[in-house]
Order: structure tokens, then C-alpha cells, then sequence
């Protein structure tokens, strides 16, 4: 098996394996446009595993393939996506290779749960989607969606993006106002240059209840950076779009872990992402499950799709 040793630093290895602790519940992410379920008759193991809920295996392994990248195999045989495609992990991301292979291995009998398994199905979202695009497959594409709507509804997310909307200044006794003008300036900003074009918010103070809506302009740039995305980082722009409620979040974790042209890390990202939840925790104390739940959940997808557009 590649070990995490193989990493270039100690602090990066212990970094990300930290990342990857916070991130062992998370939940699987719906196919955005799509029917939810993956479920077919096709019998792989994400398939039967989804179904019995039981352990079917003895050995767990991670073998090097004859293009040195990384298969996932149980009992000597290669683990296959729920479209029947094999789960291959290319040969420049090792720590994702390696944390897929722990989360089959830490399986038991006595706890399995489909949600157990977020780095399965991430990757195994990235493999169906590009093969299915590549081959044209229009019965696979059905299941997977096809590229262009995938992106068609994350745009919508950037009108109604968590970040571009500013609360009320006399809310939380203006603390929350002043936070979001601490924290999202910067961060549009970052993201308009990255764009090359501008954003539109709402002040709740000045533009009430009304619907935000992008220039023209910037939805096609938005539009013309998602396809330029490999689909690693389109899925995990999508995951954590969705999880967030911000396309903007989702393009920061991109950038952060894959460009490497942003210096925000995944908890800064995390705290943009709630920082409603936190503000509504301190006046009104934690809900539980609620609150609690809404904030690490997000903070789970958010550092499980980090560690998916994380590359050497």
C-alpha cells in the first residue's frame, strides 16, 4: 500500500490526516438535477454493500496498477463504482487512495452504514460522470446528469449565494453585520478577480426581501471557469455548493486545494459557511441536533471535498 509517508511534509500529512478524522460521518450527496437514488441491478460492491448493509469481504487492499495508479480490491478483486466502472484513484492522489482504503478497512459487520463510506462515493461520482461523459452514454448520463446541467444548477446557487447576502445591521446587536463585512469582502472579492468580473449581493438593510440576481456578464464567467474544472474538482465545487448553499464556498475550496491560488483554508471556509449558525448559537445557545449538526456536517463535506481536489 502507498503510504501517507510518501506526503512532502510532516505538517501536510498530519494536516490532512486531521482533515480526514473530521470527516469519517459525512453524509453522500444527492446528483444535483437527477433522480437521488443510485441504485440498479448492475452487482458491484458500492451496489450489494448499499444494499445488505453487510460485510461480504475479507481483505481489504490497495494495489498499484500497471499506470501506477491506485485500485481499491477486496478479496483480490477491484472495487467498482455503482455504474459498474472500476474505482481507480489516479497515481497523483495518494492521501485520497489511501483514506478510501481505511474507510473499507475500518468497516465492520456491526455498523455499516452507506453514509460510512464519503470518499467512495465522491470518487465514485467522479469516475461515472466522466466515463459516462466521455463514452456519451445517455442511459448513464440520466443517472449522472450531463456536465452542462450540473453546472446550469450550481449557477443558481450564486444568486442566492450564503455569502452575497448581508443580514440586518441592528441583528445580533450589529455583531453578525460587522462579521460578514470583516470576512465576505475579502473573500467576493477574491472571487471576482478570480472570475474577472462582478458580483451582486443584497443588504438586507437597503434591498429587503427581494431576489438577488447576477449580471449576465458574470454568470457566463462563472459558467466558463465550472467547465474548465476537472471533474474532481466539479464534484467537489458541487458537494460543498450544495452542502453550503454557496457556490462561492465551493469554488474556495477548489482553489485552495487543487489551483493552490488561494490561501483560505477549509475551516476559514467552514466559518463563512455557518457563521449565521454561530452567531444564532451564542444568543440562543446551541439546538441540539440542529445546530450542532448543521455545522459540522457542513465542516465534514467541506474537508471530504478538500481532500478530494487535494493533489501532489
Amino acid at each position: 500500500m502507498y503510504a501517507l509517508r510518501t506526503l512532502r511534509t510532516p505538517a501536510l500529512r498530519a494536516s490532512l490526516v486531521r482533515t480526514y478524522a473530521s470527516t469519517a460521518s459525512a453524509a453522500t450527496t444527492p446528483i444535483v438535477g437527477k433522480p437521488q437514488t443510485l441504485e440498479n441491478n448492475l452487482q458491484t460492491e458500492s451496489n450489494k454493500l448499499s444494499k445488505t448493509l453487510q460485510k461480504f469481504w475479507e481483505n481489504v487492499e490497495l494495489k498499484t496498477n500497471e499506470n501506477n495508479d491506485f485500485e481499491l480490491q477486496l478479496d483480490a478483486k477491484t472495487v467498482r463504482t455503482p455504474l459498474g466502472n472500476d474505482l481507480i484513484v489516479p497515481s497523483n492522489r495518494p492521501l485520497l487512495a489511501n483514506l478510501l482504503y481505511h474507510e473499507w478497512k475500518s468497516l465492520s459487520n456491526s455498523n455499516i452504514k452507506t453514509h460510512s463510506l464519503p470518499f467512495t462515493s465522491l470518487i465514485s461520482r467522479v469516475i461515472d460522470l466522466e466515463t459516462a461523459t466521455k463514452n456519451a452514454n445517455e442511459e448513464d448520463l440520466l443517472k449522472v446528469g450531463k456536465k452542462s446541467d450540473i453546472i446550469d444548477q450550481l449557477l443558481r446557487y450564486l444568486d442566492t449565494d450564503t455569502l452575497l447576502i448581508f443580514s440586518p445591521k441592528a441583528e445580533y446587536e450589529g455583531g453578525l453585520r460587522k462579521a460578514q463585512e470583516e470576512l465576505y469582502r475579502p473573500v467576493i472579492a477574491q472571487i471576482e478577480e478570480l472570475l474577472g468580473s462582478k458580483l451582486t449581493f443584497l443588504d438586507s438593510d437597503v434591498d429587503g426581501l427581494r431576489g438577488n440576481r447576477q449580471p449576465l456578464e458574470t454568470s457566463l464567467a462563472a459558467r466558463e471557469f465550472l467547465h474548465t474544472l476537472s471533474y474532481y474538482d466539479l464534484v467537489a465545487v458541487e458537494k460543498v455548493t450544495l452542502t453550503a448553499k454557496s457556490l462561492i464556498c465551493g469554488l474556495l475550496t477548489v482553489q485552495n486545494k487543487s489551483l493552490k491560488t488561494s490561501d483560505i483554508e477549509l475551516e476559514e471556509i467552514a466559518k463563512l459557511a455557518t457563521l449565521e449558525i454561530i452567531y444564532q448559537t451564542e444568543r440562543w445557545g446551541e439546538v441540539e441536533d440542529t445546530h450542532d449538526v448543521d455545522y459540522q456536517d457542513i465542516r465534514r463535506h467541506i474537508n471530504s471535498c478538500g481532500i478530494l481536489a487535494f493533489q501532489e
